[in-house]
């Protein structure tokens, strides 16, 4: 016999630890990818509601009111995409699955 049982068994070791560690990229990118995705939605809400505000001062003549307050709409949205996509992950994950290691 050219293997050993002892070899069979430190293969099977061998896949069984590197499994785990394609386990760990793919948690590892999937928190990336949310991580990423918040700060998208929340620069993104925040950039729409600013350059909403500087068109309705340009077109009303109203400088800089609509400006600042669509700039707290812009931040509210922000936070809120944020609160909605960590619910989502929260929910998907389930009660009993701790990422924190």
């Amino acid at each position: 016999m050219l293997f050993s049982q002892g070899s069979f068994a430190w293969s099977q070791a061998l896949t069984a630890k590197g499994a785990s560690m394609d386990e760990e990229k793919k948690s590892l990118l999937k928190t990336l990818g949310m991580v990423s995705t918040m700060g998208i939605a929340f620069a993104v809400a925040i950039a729409m509601g600013v350059y909403i505000g500087l068109k309705l001062d340009d077109w009303l003549g109203t400088k800089p009111w609509f400006f600042f307050i669509f700039l707290f709409f812009g931040i509210a949205a922000g936070f809120r995409n944020i609160f909605i996509l960590a619910g989502k992950e929260l929910r998907d994950d389930g009660p009993n699955k701790d990422k924190r290691g």
